[in-house]
This record gives structure tokens, C-alpha cells and sequence, in this order.
């Protein structure tokens, strides 16, 4: 398929603003290159959109056997799973993460994109001046606090992070839609979880007891004393 051939593609909205430097520094090819891909919510408010690679499956409200949460594919069935703009509109954002997480191949890719909380928002709190169908607002730090949320511990690898603010404008008025790009990026790897894993899960008071060193338990020390004392 050639770049002309990849660049024609009507994907959606948010997606095709920087999609030709997702094809041209690999991005599309490193993450979504097998060929077992859903590409979630897909549409993104353009009604003839297509799924962000040839290969994908689009799937929306309207697919059939689709609930808006459970997936009528099977667990460890797919390369990849990509969401754009997506999280942010639902609920419960941890059954659709751990859904999601479920049909992946080990080894396989979730790809998330949501709004930045402070490039696309640009207020405190909900609900959005932009649209009000806004759940959550983002920022890096948030959204990872729901990816361990609703994912196994120690069941999947960060492989990607990144504040996407291409052409942005910081100088426009707080009371204008931003332009251009405001979205975090997001790349996970699910991998096999190790079998010490469950232990992670314990409660502090629940984990085994551990005989300190002397030279931590000599920090503790100085630090109930006053540092430097």
C-alpha cells in the first residue's frame, strides 16, 4: 500500500491529524502491523470513516453482538486493540478496559487516546465546555491510575507515553475549542504475568515480613531523629 493510498483513507477526526507521521516514523507499523486489529468506536463523529488500518475491524455501537462493553471476539485474539478518543465517553471505564485487555494476544498492543485535561479541557473539573457527553478528563497521571485499576497487576508493559500537542496553540483563549492536537497517547503491551504476581496484589500488612538492612533501618533512625542530628 503506498503512502498516497494510506494518506486517502477517511479515518476519523482526531485520528487523521497526525496520521501521516504515524505512517511515515513507523508508529502505525511497529504497533499495529499484525493482522488481528478492532479499532474501537472507529467512526469518532465522522459517519464515513474507516478503521485507522486497512486490516482492522471497526467496531461501534452497531456491531453486531456488541453490548458497548463486552466484545463478541474471543479471548487472545488480537494483535492489537486501538481506541481513540473513546474512554473518555464511557462509564465504566473499568469493565471496557479490562474487555479490551481481554481479547488481546500475549504480546499484543492497547492503544488509547484521550483528550488532555489541560491542551483539550482547560478547566478543573467536569463537566467539558466542549462536549458534554465527557466522563473524565485526562492527564498522563490519570489515566494510568485507571489502566492499574482495571488491569492485572503485573500483567501488561508501558511501551509508549506521550502528550501529543502537534501545532498547538497555547496562546488561544481559554474560551475557544483548541485546535490542532490535544490527546494523550498511550501504547501497552500485555505480557504473561509472571507467577509471582498475585503477591503484588497482597496488602501491605499481608506481605510477608522482610528483615530490613542495617544501613535502611539506620536511615529510619536519623529520619525519627531529625536528619543531620
Amino acid at each position: 500500500m503506498t503512502l498516497a493510498m494510506w494518506l486517502a483513507r477517511p479515518v476519523g477526526i482526531e485520528a487523521r491529524k497526525v496520521y501521516w507521521q504515524r505512517i511515515e516514523n513507523g508508529f502505525f507499523g511497529q504497533y499495529l502491523g499484525g493482522d488481528h486489529i478492532l479499532d474501537i468506536g472507529y467512526r469518532g463523529g465522522r459517519a464515513q470513516a474507516v478503521p485507522i488500518v486497512p486490516q482492522a475491524i471497526g467496531v461501534d455501537l452497531d456491531y453486531p453482538g456488541y453490548d458497548g462493553t463486552t466484545l463478541p471476539f474471543a479471548d487472545l485474539s488480537q494483535d492489537a486493540v486501538f481506541v481513540s478518543h473513546c474512554l473518555e465517553h464511557i462509564d465504566d471505564y473499568r469493565a471496557s478496559l479490562a474487555d479490551w485487555y481481554r481479547v488481546l494476544k500475549i504480546g499484543g498492543y492497547l492503544l488509547i487516546f484521550v483528550p488532555h485535561k489541560y491542551l483539550y479541557e482547560r478547566r478543573p473539573s467536569p463537566p467539558s465546555a466542549w462536549n458534554a457527553d465527557h466522563k473524565r478528563f485526562y492527564t498522563p497521571c490519570s489515566l494510568l491510575a485507571e489502566i492499574e485499576e482495571s488491569l492485572p497487576v503485573n500483567g501488561f508493559r508501558v511501551r509508549h507515553l506521550a502528550d501529543n500537542d502537534y501545532a498547538y496553540d497555547y496562546e488561544q483563549p481559554v474560551d475557544q475549542h483548541a485546535q490542532a492536537c490535544y490527546e494523550i497517547e498511550l501504547v501497552l503491551q500485555k505480557i504473561a504475568r509472571p507467577s509471582y504476581s498475585d503477591l503484588l496484589e497482597l496488602e501491605p500488612t499481608e506481605r510477608p515480613a522482610q528483615t530490613a538492612s542495617a544501613p535502611a533501618e539506620r536511615l529510619r533512625a536519623r529520619g525519627a531523629r531529625g536528619i543531620g542530628r
